[in-house]
This record gives C-alpha cells, sequence and structure tokens, in this order.
C-alpha cells in the first residue's frame, strides 16, 4: 500500500507528514528562500528556491526521508 505526504514551509525547514496518519514522517532544510508551490509526484517533492546571490535552483528530494535526489540551476 502506497502512502501519501504533505509537505509544508514551517519557515526554516521544510516539514513532511505523512497524510493519512498526520504524523511527521520527514524534514528537509532547503539551501535558501522557497518560492512557488510544491509539486509531489509518486515519493518525491520538488520545489524551486532563492538562493542568497538571487539565483534560482531547483530541488527534487526523495519522501518521506528528505534525501536530495538532484538539483538545478534555474
Amino acid at each position: 500500500m502506497s502512502k501519501f505526504y504533505h509537505v509544508r514551509d514551517s519557515g526554516t525547514v521544510l516539514v513532511v507528514t505523512n497524510a493519512e496518519t498526520g504524523m511527521q514522517a520527514g524534514v528537509i532544510s532547503p539551501r535558501g528562500k522557497v518560492t512557488g508551490p510544491f509539486q509531489i509526484s509518486g515519493d518525491k517533492v520538488s520545489f524551486t528556491v532563492q538562493l542568497v546571490n538571487g539565483s534560482f535552483l531547483g530541488c527534487v528530494h526523495k519522501l518521506p526521508s528528505g534525501q536530495l535526489v538532484t538539483q538545478f540551476r534555474v
């Protein structure tokens, strides 16, 4: 049975929550300010962050662990 996850920005970290139980399942520490919505697809979440130098970085993390899968310049 597959699990469903919800990701929310708590200000300093992104909290991964199991949508069925409501329990926290993981934490993601973004490298900058998160801009735009989260895109969840299967067991991965992607989002864009703005770095302190003003450039943007796309990030893909595995759910629920929060492990970085890939990142790319936008």
